[in-house]
């Protein structure tokens, strides 16, 4: 054990300095100094641990990896100095590979798997990797847990580029990249959604405002702070992994024309249905007569609410429900293409900058989307009501309005700024 630990803060160390990328570059020495504490484990007031880690650095010495510099008439070695010349050897010792090495052999794995992917997150990954390892010979976190690892994980990316932009199962993904249905959730779905939410600008730009708000709405002790998390599993599904099907519910007297029949939504007015994801593809058209309105509304009881008290007869209510997957953007494509153009289509959520995202991301499937309830009149009815937000989140605002962003909102955004809060859609319950 302390050969190790002796190996492994003189490679941390050389890793560090300039000898690593630039060999000869530099005349100063790598190693550890007992005095300045570089080898805190080095107790040698304590004969039993002195004598164990002299005996280990002595070892290493007679090896050749190291130097030893002793004080003068005790037993109690001063300094440790690695031997640059034996550098892959000490790795060697270690049992691992020098970074370089290991880089290169990194870089080969990844560009071959990768070269040809065209998911355009997979290939900014890809892209961004391999020129950390090429320049800065810098291991991605995914190379650091074994090569059966590295190897498994860009499977699994190389799959779902041939899903070319199509939905599968969690399990049904796992079988066919490991015969095995739980190993991708089990061991290898962190890492796969740690690179999707950096690089998949939508479910960046998601996992950001639902951080900010989860911050937020714990720094004023929002006891339903975790209510609207995004979990794992619903970035799964925005990404087309779904670990079962999504249920998309509407409610309106109109119908759906499926490839095998008829769905007529009319007799269960104010009560509605839920269309499973596993169906969307069967869905060929809406058929609209005597509809004059869509309302999409993105909180769930408010959608309930709505159905209850204040839907229309020739009203057909949308559960938005936060962010598009890809099964209910197309969906909402064929709503779409089903429109007339005197039917208006109207979106309700939250009054916050995630509200804002939301209504963009709807409105370039429905380009004449408008807002409902979420103006400056209802920010200042429903102040009182309101989520106090912090100084840094209306400089966000404030800033988002000023370069022009949310062009729609910037009324709204002027009223918040001026009282301060934010509007959730479960005020207007009360």
């Amino acid at each position: 054990m302390e050969r190790e630990v002796i190996l492994t803060r003189l490679l941390n160390k050389y890793e560090n300095s300039k000898h690593l990328m630039e060999p000869g570059a530099s005349n100063k020495r790598v190693m550890l100094q007992t005095d300045k504490k570089d080898l805190p484990e080095y107790d040698y007031e304590r004969a039993a641990v002195r004598d164990q880690y002299n005996l280990a650095a002595q070892a290493l010495e007679r090896a050749g990896l190291v130097a030893l510099e002793w004080n003068k008439g005790l037993p109690i070695f001063k300094k440790v100095i690695l031997n640059l010349d034996q550098v892959e050897r000490a790795y060697q010792a270690m049992g691992c590979k020098h970074p370089k090495r290991a880089a290169e052999e990194a870089y080969g794995t990844i560009w071959g798997s990768l070269s040809a992917v065209q998911t355009p997150w997979i290939a900014a990954w890809r892209d961004d990797v391999c020129r950390e390892l090429q320049e800065k010979w810098k291991l991605p976190g995914v190379c650091t847990k074994g090569d059966d690892y590295l190897r498994d994980f860009l499977r699994v990316l190389t799959y779902y580029d041939g899903m070319e932009g199509q939905y599968t199962t969690v399990r049904s993904l796992s079988s066919k990249c490991f015969n095995n249905s739980k190993r991708f959730e089990g061991e290898l779905a962190k890492d796969f959604l740690r690179v999707a939410e950096h690089y998949e600008p939508e479910l960046h730009a998601l996992c950001l405002q639902e951080k900010q708000n989860s911050q937020e709405k714990q720094r004023n002790r929002d006891k339903e702070s975790d209510k609207d998390k995004l979990s794992d599993r619903d970035k799964l599904i925005y990404l087309g992994i779904y670990p079962h099907p999504e249920i998309y519910q509407m409610c309106g007297r109109c119908a759906i024309q499926m490839k095998n029949g008829t769905i007529d939504l009319a007799p269960l007015h104010r009560a509605g249905i839920g269309i499973p994801s596993t169906a969307v593809e069967m869905v060929q058209t809406f058929s609209l007569k005597g509809i004059r309105r869509v309302t999409f509304l993105e909180n769930k009881t408010n959608y309930e609410e709505y159905l209850l008290t204040e839907q229309a007869a020739d009203e057909l209510v949308v559960f938005h429900g936060g962010y598009l997957s890809p099964r209910r953007r197309m969906l909402y494509g064929k709503l779409a293409d089903s429109l007339t153009e005197d039917i208006q289509v109207f979106f309700w959520a939250d009054i916050d900058q995630g509200g804002f995202m939301m209504f963009e991301r709807l409105q370039r499937i429905f380009p004449q989307l408008q807002p409902m309830r979420m103006g400056r009149r209802e920010v200042e009815q429903c102040a009182m009501h309101g989520l106090k937000r912090p100084e840094s989140y209306m400089e966000t605002l404030r800033e988002a309005r000023d370069d022009g962003k949310f062009p729609l909102f910037h009324e709204t955004i002027g009223a918040i700024l001026e009282y301060g809060v934010t509007i959730e859609q479960e005020v207007f319950l009360g």
